[in-house]
């Protein structure tokens, strides 16, 4: 009869042999097995665009790849989560729009998103808006 063994016990006995920083980044799927490739979300076509000026900022989109997962998009602006709404395209890809619950009149937004492949990978992308009331 043959034993199988336990997936946590293969990859406790590979972080015996790899540095700890190594071994705890590796990255790991749905399931909490440990990915070997996998392909990062992309997040592109920001409006406001990256360092742009505006006079205030209430509203902002951008378009997720089409091998995100939906559901793991989490939205940030100065570190305060922002809720969202996500439209998907003919394309396959995601339209993200996102509004603000008070607009930034002055200074700087910083745009935070993050999310997770299909297959596990995680990606944080980040840009800068800047609001220059008047």
């Amino acid at each position: 009869m043959h034993h199988r063994r336990p997936k946590w016990l293969s990859v406790f006995a590979l972080c015996m042999f790899l540095p700890a920083a190594t071994c705890w980044a590796l990255p790991t799927g749905h399931h909490g097995a440990v990915l070997t490739d996998c392909t990062d979300p992309r997040f592109f076509e920001e409006t406001p665009a990256s360092d742009a000026h505006v006079n205030r900022l209430e509203r902002f989109s951008f378009t997720a790849s089409d091998n995100t997962e939906p559901s793991s998009i989490k939205v940030q602006v100065n570190l305060k989560p922002v809720e969202i709404t996500i439209t998907p395209k003919r394309s396959g890809r995601f339209q993200v729009d996102a509004r603000l619950p008070e607009p930034v009149v002055a200074g700087r937004a910083w745009i935070r998103v993050m999310g997770m492949s299909v297959d596990g990978c995680h990606q944080l992308h980040t840009w800068n808006v800047y609001a220059d009331s008047q």
